[in-house]
């Protein structure tokens, strides 16, 4: 059983549907629909929305789960074409996801990541004055609601 058979077995556990699934999630029905009818594996990004909107561990619907075990480096750490260049290069953002978005998954948990995902996607749909006032928000907190043990643990990230 692929996948798709699993994620659509979940869906109907839960008493849901597609569309409500794909509404909640920010993923088109369109490509559910699909995943579904072809049994296909889901991106693990996918896959970390789904089971957290359905209430799941991600590797119940996520055959290419960096928590698995089973997969390469390549498919944990998806490059971009080699002819872009600049700050999004295959290399950076390989670089990036090995040094710190794993290693903080590592950490904090592999069920937050959706959050994060939706904080990340959302931050870059608000214009320039939004942007710099949510960065001035976060370190306001920072100043007066900070983890000492988070904050050490963070630290100790290459590259943080």
């Amino acid at each position: 059983m692929g996948d798709g058979r699993k994620l659509k077995e979940y869906i109907d556990c839960k008493g849901t549907n597609v569309r409500k699934i794909a509404k909640a999630t920010g993923i088109s029905a369109t490509t559910l629909y699909t995943i579904i009818q072809k049994d296909s594996n889901i991106r693990f990004d996918f896959a970390l929305r789904l089971a957290n909107e359905l209430e799941i561990d991600v590797n119940e619907i996520c055959s290419a789960s960096p928590f698995s075990g089973t997969i390469t480096e390549e498919e944990i750490y998806p490059t971009l074409p080699s002819g872009l260049n600049g700050a999004l290069d295959a290399s950076r953002v390989k670089t990036y996801l090995k040094n710190s978005l794993y290693p903080l998954m590592h950490l904090f948990g592999k069920n937050t990541m959706p959050d994060v995902d939706n904080l990340l996607t959302s931050f870059y749909q608000l214009d320039d004055e939004a942007r710099k006032e949510v960065v001035e928000t976060i370190q306001f907190k920072l100043q007066y609601h900070r983890d000492p043990a988070r904050a050490e643990q963070v630290k100790q990230i290459k590259g943080w």
